[in-house]
C-alpha cells in the first residue's frame, strides 16, 4: 500500500452524530460517585417547569478540563462550576441525547425577577408531590369534557364513554404541544392496551397498561390515581421524566405509517409493548382515528 494513501473511516462512526446544547447548571455537588459532574437542566429539551420534570430526573453531566490538568483519577483539580451556570456542550451519544458533556461555560448576567424580589427566599417546589406540582399546569391544559365518567375505574364503560374519553385524550396531547398524529398515536396506544379503562386490578393496570414500580409511580403521583383524568396526566408526567427518551423520538416523528413511525415508537418505549401485532394494531387505530377527524 502506499505510504501516501489514507484508510477511510468505517462507515458508521460515533463522532458522526453530533448534537450539541446549552444548558442550566441545577445541582453543583454531586453525590459520591459522580464526582466532577453537574447536574443540568438543557434549554429546549428539559421542561423549566418541575412539575413536569423534576430535577431528581436530571441528567449528571461529566465536564471537559484543560490538558494542564492531569487527567487520571488523584491527580488535577475539580470543576468549579456553580448552580445556575449557562454552559455549552455535546452528548456523547447522538440523538439519543442521554450522555452530555459539558465543553465550557458562557457568561451572563442575572437578574432578580419580580416574584423573587418580593420574597424571602427562593420557592423551587416540592419535587416530592408531583401531583401538586402537576396540577398547576393541567388546569390550564386539561379539557373541560363532561361524559367521561371520570371516577368510574369498572373493567366495563359504555361506548359513548370510551368515544369521550378518547376525544378527551386526543384534546388533552394537542394542548400540551404535540401534533394531530403524535397526539392521536399516543390516544390510540392508550386505547388498544386498555380500551381507556382505568381499572388497577390485573397485571397491567389503568389507561396504560402500567405495571410493577411503574404503577408504584401512579400511585403515588396523586390519591385520585384511579380517576381518568389522572391517569392522563400521569402519561404526560412520565413522558416528561422517566419516559423523557420515549418523548424525544416522539417529537422527532410525524408519520403514522412507515419507519421508525409513531406507533413504533409510542408501542415499543413508551407502552414497552413487543407483543407481535401489538404495532400493528396501534397504528390501525391511529390511522382510523386520524380518519375520523377528517371526516
Amino acid at each position: 500500500m502506499n505510504q501516501n494513501e489514507y484508510i477511510p473511516l468505517p462507515y458508521e462512526y460515533y463522532g458522526d452524530n453530533v448534537r450539541w446544547f446549552i444548558a442550566t447548571v441545577i445541582d453543583a455537588s454531586p453525590p459520591l460517585g459522580f464526582e466532577g459532574r453537574v447536574k443540568i437542566r438543557i434549554h429546549g429539551l428539559h421542561s423549566h417547569e418541575t412539575y413536569l420534570l423534576p430535577q431528581q430526573d436530571l441528567p449528571w453531566a461529566q465536564c471537559v478540563l484543560p490538558t494542564t490538568e492531569g487527567g487520571i483519577s488523584g491527580i488535577g483539580k475539580s470543576p468549579k462550576l456553580q448552580s445556575n451556570s449557562l454552559v455549552f456542550g455535546m452528548f456523547m451519544d447522538g440523538k439519543h441525547s442521554q450522555t452530555p458533556i459539558i465543553l465550557g461555560s458562557l457568561p451572563h448576567i442575572e437578574l432578580p425577577t419580580l416574584t423573587q424580589t418580593e420574597q424571602d427566599q427562593e420557592d423551587i417546589g416540592d419535587d416530592s408531590k408531583p401531583e401538586n406540582l402537576f396540577s398547576t399546569l393541567v388546569n390550564f391544559i386539561k379539557p373541560r369534557d363532561i361524559g367521561i365518567d371520570n371516577s368510574n375505574d369498572r373493567k366495563i364503560i359504555t361506548e359513548k364513554v370510551r368515544t369521550q374519553r378518547l376525544k378527551t385524550a386526543v384534546r388533552f396531547f394537542l394542548n400540551l404541544g404535540y401534533t394531530e398524529k403524535q397526539s392521536i398515536t399516543l390516544t390510540a396506544g392508550l386505547f388498544i392496551t386498555s380500551k381507556l379503562v382505568t381499572n388497577t386490578e390485573g397485571e397491567r393496570k389503568g389507561i396504560g397498561g402500567f405495571t410493577s414500580s411503574r404503577f408504584v409511580d401512579l400511585v403515588n403521583f396523586s390519591p385520585s390515581f384511579k380517576n381518568f383524568d389522572t391517569q392522563l396526566e400521569f402519561v404526560a408526567y412520565e413522558l416528561r421524566g422517566k419516559k423523557a427518551n420515549a418523548n424525544i423520538l416522539l417529537l422527532q416523528s410525524d408519520n403514522i405509517e412507515g419507519k421508525d413511525n409513531l406507533a413504533e415508537i409510542v408501542t415499543k418505549y413508551y407502552l414497552e409493548n413487543t407483543q407481535s401485532g401489538f404495532k400493528d394494531e396501534v397504528e390501525g387505530k391511529a390511522i382510523e382515528i386520524l380518519e375520523s377527524i377528517g371526516e
